[in-house]
C-alpha cells in the first residue's frame, strides 16, 4: 500500500486460514506465525531429529529479521530448509482497506477465510504507539454499548491469525518510520473467550528470540469471564490484566454487560482479589462512562468501595458514540469531578480519552459489516454465555 492516501483498498496477498497441522499442498502446511517457540521445538527435534536451538535461529530470522523464506536463513543447513519449506508456510496478511485518523491514529480491515473480516488499530500517542489487536471475528458477550457486539459470535482467531495482524501493522508502519512499543488485546472479541489462541499469541510475542515485547508493555482485556481470568493468572504470562468493569451495581451492570448474570460484580472482584499479581503491578479496571446511565452521584461513591482489597487502577473512558445503540458521553465536567473525586480518595484514576474516533477506531467502535450469525437477543446471549462458560 501506498503512503499518501487517507484510506486505501490495496490487496496485499491471500493467504490467511486457520493453523493447520498436516502436510501435503499448501493450503495444508503449518502456519508458522502460529507457533510458539517451544512448539517449534518439539517439531524440529521429534520431525527432523534437529537440535532444538534451532527453533532459537529461526525466530530470530523471522521475527527480528523479516525474512520469511526458509531458503534465505543461510545458519541452516540447505537439507533442513528444504525439509521445512515442505511442512511450514508464512501466509502473508491480507490487508483489505488502512484508514488514517487526523490524530494520526490508523485503522486496518485484514480479510481472513471465507469473506471474514477482523479490524487492528494502530493507536498514536504522545510519547509511543500502541498496537490493539482483535482475538475474535465478532463478540459473544452482548455488551450493548459496543458496536463488535452487534456482529454476534462468529469464530475465534488461532494464534496465527492474531499474530499476521501484528506483521501486517509491522510492514505498514515502515512507510510511515514508526513502530508500536505496546499491545492490547482489546479489539473485536473477549480475549479469554479464545484463551488458547491469545495466550499462544501472547507467549510469541514476548520471546525474547521473537518480538521480544516485555509483558509489562501487554495489556489483555476482558469483560469479566470469572474462570478465564483465573486460568489465564495460572498461565504465569506477567502480562497487564485490564477488567471492564463500567458499572457498580449489578442492576446496571446486568443491563449493559449480560456476562454479569454469569459472573455478578461480587464473584467478579472475588476473582481480582485472588488474582497472581507481581509486587507493584496492578489490575487495570476499565469503566465506560454512558451519560445517566453509569456516572451518577452513588456510582463515584460505591466504586472505591467496591476495589478495596484489590491492586488497581481506574481508567475512565468517555463513551464514543455509535450510530443506533443509544447512548451518550457524559460532560466533561462529569468526567473531571469523576478523576478528581477518586484520586482525592487514593484511587489511582486516569481519563482515557480515545483516537480515532473519526474513523471508528475508538474503544467500542470497532465492527465489520457482515450478516451476523445469529442474532444477538437476549435468549441468544444466555445461550453463547452458557457455552462459552462450559468451554473454559
Amino acid at each position: 500500500m501506498s503512503a499518501a492516501p487517507a484510506q486505501t483498498g490495496t490487496q496485499l496477498s491471500a493467504s490467511a486460514e486457520p493453523l493447520k497441522f498436516a502436510s501435503g499442498g499448501h493450503d495444508q502446511l503449518i502456519d508458522f506465525f502460529g507457533l510458539t517457540r517451544d512448539e517449534l521445538e518439539r517439531i524440529l527435534i521429534e520431525q527432523f531429529q534437529a537440535p532444538a536451538y534451532r527453533a532459537g535461529q529461526i525466530f530470530q530470522w523471522v521475527y527480528k529479521q523479516g525474512v520469511y523464506d526458509f531458503s534465505q536463513m543461510t545458519n541452516i543447513s540447505a537439507a533442513l530448509r528444504n525439509s521445512l519449506a515442505a511442512l511450514i508456510k508464512f501466509p502473508a496478511p491480507l490487508t483489505v482497506q488502512r484508514q488514517i485518523s487526523k490524530d494520526g491514529t490508523r485503522k486496518y480491515l485484514f480479510e481472513l477465510d471465507k469473506g471474514n473480516a477482523i479490524e487492528a488499530v494502530m493507536i498514536k500517542q504522545p510519547a509511543r504507539m500502541t498496537l490493539c489487536l482483535s482475538s475474535q471475528v465478532g463478540c459473544g458477550m452482548g455488551c450493548t454499548f459496543c458496536r463488535t457486539a452487534t456482529m454476534g459470535f462468529q469464530r475465534h482467531l488461532s494464534a496465527g491469525e492474531i499474530m499476521r495482524q501484528v506483521r501486517g501493522v509491522i510492514d505498514d508502519a515502515k512507510q510511515f518510520g514508526d513502530k508500536f512499543s505496546n499491545v492490547v488485546f482489546m479489539g473485536m472479541g473477549e480475549p479469554l473467550h479464545n484463551l488458547k489462541g491469545v495466550v499462544s499469541a501472547v507467549k510469541i510475542l514476548t520471546d525474547p528470540m521473537g518480538l521480544g515485547i516485555g509483558p509489562r508493555k501487554i495489556t489483555v482485556s476482558t469483560s469479566g469471564l470469572v474462570p478465564a481470568i483465573e486460568k489465564f493468572g495460572q498461565a504465569n504470562l506477567d502480562v497487564n490484566l485490564a477488567v471492564s468493569l463500567n458499572a457498580t451495581t449489578d442492576e446496571v451492570r446486568t443491563r449493559i454487560m449480560p456476562v454479569n448474570k454469569a459472573f455478578p460484580i461480587d464473584k467478579l472482584l472475588g476473582a481480582l482479589r485472588s488474582y497472581p499479581l507481581k509486587p507493584r503491578k496492578k489490575i487495570t479496571i476499565e469503566y465506560v462512562m454512558l451519560h445517566g446511565i453509569n456516572d451518577t452521584d452513588a456510582d463515584l461513591r460505591r466504586l472505591p468501595r467496591l476495589l478495596e482489597g484489590i491492586p488497581s487502577k481506574v481508567n475512565l473512558i468517555p463513551y464514543n458514540p455509535n450510530a443506533g445503540l443509544g447512548f451518550l458521553a457524559p460532560p466533561k465536567e462529569t468526567v473531571q469531578k469523576w478523576h478528581s473525586t477518586l484520586t482525592g480518595k487514593g484511587v489511582d484514576a486516569f481519563v482515557r480519552w480515545s483516537k480515532g474516533q473519526d474513523i471508528s477506531a475508538a474503544c467500542g467502535q470497532l465492527a465489520v459489516k457482515r450478516p451476523q450469525v445469529e442474532p444477538m437477543d437476549a435468549a441468544a446471549i444466555s445461550r453463547t454465555l452458557a457455552v462459552i462458560t462450559e468451554s473454559i
